[in-house]
């Protein structure tokens, strides 16, 4: 059959459209900012550095971010790309949707997630990250394991393994996920652990992780303690209260689209009552997907206390609009379908006008750091007490990046590696070269010298000055900054 013969249903074609829509509007929301966010600037560098990890993460996202700002060298393909992940975890929810749910609803399930700011806001404020990445892989994921235990073929369980290599290559935290899917398997499809070919999928995987599973031993795993630190406890009650504040940020996360479904239904006069005949392992399959993935977290966070970002449990909703369809079932004629659809975009409309405004109003360096001034003062300022070019940069990476990723000659960054040494610097060169640090307050540049410059005396006397420089908002309203810098002469 030739493509012009495919005939797409109503439904269908407004499901088009609505991706093409989402995929232009918040691709274009982050083009308010002056730089890129801080993780998207992270990932440039991160993958300019061509190694196996990075200080946080596997190097998958780093990998793709350098990859795409290299080729276009504009940071609207950071935006573009951020949705595009997003788009292709739409595609593979509507076709894992479509095994609990009929065409409509299945096209339902994922419109519905408009309403769930971790797909809207977080992603036009954040742009790309490893969060957006899983946010796009893990319904691929999902997809084929569920036509793993359904539709057992060597295709099937291939596509599955490399899939979830390339998820581990992206973020530890896929481990919840198979956890789940583990448990599901142990509860209803036992005889996978039998399968040749459930084995030769595990191999797929861990060959794809290989890589940086080396490079984890050759550095002493240092990027995970970059999560033990954000989980580390600063009190007692940091058991409680974490978690908690864990709970209330997912709950506010996909509060729009639970409320856009029952405002649906109340409209519409549908009658509101929990599904009972559905299938047993496809119940347990969404709720176990969906939920033990959260739990493990929220219990990692129970027993560590420490903080726990929001956005760490926010990829594990893309199940979402699917179990509201499934546990709360409805008939979808057209003009629920039409009016579903304009409810929708109405979030979207609004979210997008809101975030815009933030944007636009907010005189944050996060959004609107005045990199060219910055770049050229601290270069005069080195220029004043050093013949040599400077070559390295420290202290508040928010700072630093930007000037390292927007900056005319290949500043190298100091990341943090959290006591370990860095695998990105000579540290003779670095020794040789001098470096220029600029921060927040004087107690935290300190720090950051001290930890970066281990070959310095413990009584060299580091002399903190203060700067200032000021940003304006998109309306030019003006907002001054004060922070503090000290330069690091070359030394033999």
């Amino acid at each position: 059959m030739s493509i012009s013969n495919i005939k797409l249903s109503y439904e269908k074609k407004w499901f088009i459209a609505f991706l093409l829509i989402h995929l232009v509007v918040w691709s274009c929301v982050g083009l308010i900012r002056t730089v890129l966010p801080t993780d998207s600037l992270e990932g440039i560098y991160w993958g300019s550095l061509h190694d196996f990890g990075t200080p946080k993460h596997p190097p998958l996202a780093g990998w793709l971010t350098y990859l795409t700002y290299y080729i276009f060298k504009t940071d609207y393909s950071i935006y573009l790309l951020s949705q595009s992940f997003i788009i292709l975890g739409f595609i593979y929810i509507y076709k894992l949707a479509k095994y609990f749910l009929d065409e409509n609803r299945a096209i339902l399930s994922v419109i519905l997630l408009e309403g769930c700011w971790c797909y809207t806001y977080v992603t036009g404020y954040y742009g790309f990250n490893p969060d957006v990445v899983l946010l796009g892989l893990l319904p691929l994921l999902s997809y084929y394991f569920y036509k793993c235990m359904h539709e057992d073929s060597w295709f099937n369980w291939t596509l599955l393994g490399i899939i979830t290599g390339i998820c581990f290559l992206n973020k530890y935290q896929t481990v919840l996920v198979l956890s789940a899917m583990v448990i599901w398997a142990l509860l209803f499809k036992r005889e996978t652990f039998k399968n040749l070919k459930f084995y030769w999928s595990v191999l797929l995987a861990f060959m794809i992780f290989l890589p940086h599973l080396l490079w984890l031993f050759r550095y002493d795993f240092f990027p995970l303690f970059y999560f033990n630190g954000e989980l580390t406890a600063s009190s007692l009650l940091n058991h409680i209260t974490a978690p908690l504040m864990f709970v209330i940020m997912q709950c506010s996360a996909i509060a729009g689209s639970v409320v856009l479904y029952f405002f649906f239904m109340l409209v519409t006069k549908k009658s509101v009552k929990l599904n009972k005949d559905g299938n047993k392992s496809d119940t347990y399959f969404l709720l176990i997907i969906g939920f033990v993935p959260l739990l493990l977290h929220l219990i990692m966070g129970l027993c560590e206390g420490g903080t726990m970002r929001p956005r760490w449990g926010f990829e594990f909703w893309y199940l979402l609009g699917i179990m509201l369809l499934y546990f709360f079932p409805c008939n979808i004629e057209r003009k629920d379908f039409n009016f579903f659809l304009k409810m929708a975009l109405f979030a979207l409309t609004v979210t997008f006008t809101v975030m815009g405004i933030l944007l636009s109003v907010e005189k944050n360096y996060r959004s609107r750091y005045p990199v060219p001034a910055v770049y050229n003062d601290i270069q005069k300022i080195w220029k004043s007490q050093n013949q040599s070019d400077m070559k390295y940069v420290g202290g508040y990476i928010e700072w630093t990046l930007p000037l390292v990723i927007y900056g005319n000659t290949n500043l190298v960054c100091l990341l943090d590696t959290f006591g370990y040494p860095s695998p990105w610097v000579d540290a003779k060169d670095f020794k040789k070269s001098g470096s220029f640090f600029i921060d927040r307050t004087v107690n935290e540049l300190e720090t950051h010298v001290k930890s970066s410059c281990s070959f310095l005396p413990e009584d060299y006397a580091i002399e903190p000055i203060e700067y200032h420089f000021t940003l304006t908002n998109a309306f030019n309203q003006p907002r001054e900054y004060t922070v503090y810098y000290c330069i690091i002469p070359p030394m033999k």
